[in-house]
């Protein structure tokens, strides 16, 4: 075979696995964390795509205190799912942070990275051990110099209601609970 021809044929073969990356060979632990994303992801949007969690923490008689918090999701790409989390305010609905998820393709793995209204910035790996949960383990930086270590835990519940627990790290490096959400879906306007 020519030079001209190997180095077509080459070309050829490296176009392919560029524009139909699927074709790789993947781990078949790989490819299940995929459709574990995939169905989470689509669990999320579904109808609305909004959910609200009450604050337990909420008092009536400070206006800025939230009475609620919700997740919006949105998946504009199969390998994206953007999160907007807001506050619900007594007037007005404020955009507390806004990240993404999605699929690293050399890491072989979900990142996220979220910024917040603070100017705080998080990123971290989500894994979807089966369809019907996921955990995400971050590092969030805060703007005074301060780092930490944050986990949420996610589960499905039902159709409408998925459960959330928070950690964070103590001194001893050990994961210890910080608090636990009960997100339900809003209807779909």
């Amino acid at each position: 075979m020519s030079k001209t021809r190997l180095s077509t044929f080459l070309m050829t073969i490296l176009a392919f696995f560029i524009w139909f990356p699927e074709a790789s060979a993947q781990s078949p632990a790989l490819e299940q964390e995929q459709l574990h994303f995939d169905k989470m992801a689509n669990y999320l949007i579904k109808g609305s795509g909004k959910w609200t969690g009450e604050n337990k923490n909420h008092d009536p008689a400070n206006p800025k205190s939230p009475k609620a918090f919700g997740l919006w999701f949105d998946r504009p790409l199969q390998n994206l799912l953007n999160i907007k989390i807001v506050a619900y305010l007594e007037d007005t609905i404020l955009i507390s942070s806004q990240g993404a998820f999605s699929w690293h393709p050399t890491k072989n793995q979900y990142v996220h990275t979220i910024v917040d209204r603070g100017n705080g910035y998080s990123e971290g790996i989500s894994e979807f051990p089966n369809d019907s949960s996921f955990i995400s383990t971050m590092v969030i930086y805060r703007p005074s110099g301060e780092v930490y270590d944050h986990k949420d835990e996610n589960f499905i519940v039902n159709e409408d209601e998925h459960r959330n627990v928070s950690f964070t790290k103590d001194e001893s490096g050990e994961w210890k609970e910080k608090g636990n959400w009960i997100w339900k879906r809003d209807p779909a306007h």
